[in-house]
């Protein structure tokens, strides 16, 4: 613990790389498997809709209320929740630092609700706070609670151009019609930050709650300790927390837990 706190403290730069772990100890759902998610939502079970299924364009178009009563209930859920202490450890951690980023694959937007700034934050996935429609390129920000009449949604949000029912400017499965405006913008604004750094300082690559069954975010994180001279990194995982050695360490914790240990005595 000792090496993984001087690593922290000696970093110049530190890159955090945020998968579903890290909104775990908000108490948000991870849906790591479809018993979990069909106890949540019992509907999606007499579908016998897995994640997949309902988290796909064609959901939306061939089961439009069960998709929305999904993503309404995630969105209230979501937007009444509120980020755990471990966020605000890390915009601790990071305002004593030259510089950072936040690359995260979580939809739920909770490192803006942290006050990150929003020109250091890459939403790979998407935001479920704003919405879509095939009608445009246009992108307008969900606000205010959605209205439930049980497991459903009162109305359907649809596209104030059009009319058409929306959908979250999100990545789904097998999706050829996301919206990139923004994610591409973000992609920009981290491709602008990576070129920016001296090489010569270093990176800390602060992985939390990244898994394996979608390794975008450790992907990311990865190539990056291997390509950078001086970086190093730490993936705190209580599940998938196995790492090359030659990049880095792991801890073995949740999220919160793993922060709180790393950064005592130092925030």
């Amino acid at each position: 613990m000792k090496k993984l706190k001087d690593l922290v403290q000696n970093s110049s730069y530190i890159l955090i790389t945020a998968g579903a772990g890290m909104s775990a100890d908000s108490g948000l759902p991870t849906f790591r498997d479809t018993q979990g998610l069909w106890e949540a939502y019992p509907p999606l079970q007499e579908l016998n809709m897995d994640f997949s299924r309902v988290a796909s364009p064609t959901a939306f178009y061939n089961h439009p209320q069960t998709a929305w009563a999904f993503y309404a209930h995630r969105y209230n859920l979501y937007n009444k929740t509120a980020p755990h202490k471990g966020y605000q450890l890390l915009l601790d951690l990071c305002k004593k630092k030259e510089r950072y980023f936040v690359v995260t694959s979580n939809v739920d937007g909770h490192f803006s609700k942290a006050s990150f700034p929003s020109h250091l934050i890459y939403e790979i996935h998407g935001n479920i706070n704003f919405l879509q429609c095939s009608c445009s390129e246009h992108i307008w920000k969900l606000n205010g609670e959605i209205a439930m009449n049980g497991f459903y949604p009162k109305e359907l949000p649809k596209c104030p151009f059009c009319g058409k029912i929306a959908r979250p400017n999100i990545v789904l499965f097998a999706d050829y019609d996301f919206n990139d405006e923004r994610e591409s913008k973000q992609a920009k604004e981290f491709l602008y930050w990576k070129r920016s750094l001296n090489q010569k300082e270093k990176l800390l690559i602060l992985e939390i709650g990244a898994g394996i069954a979608i390794p975008t975010i450790r992907t990311l994180g990865e190539k990056l300790a291997k390509s950078y001279p001086n970086a190093q990194m730490i993936r705190i995982n209580p599940y998938d927390f196995e790492i090359d050695s030659k990049i880095g360490y792991s801890l073995s914790c949740s999220a919160l837990e793993g922060l709180e240990k790393l950064l005592e005595g130092i925030i």
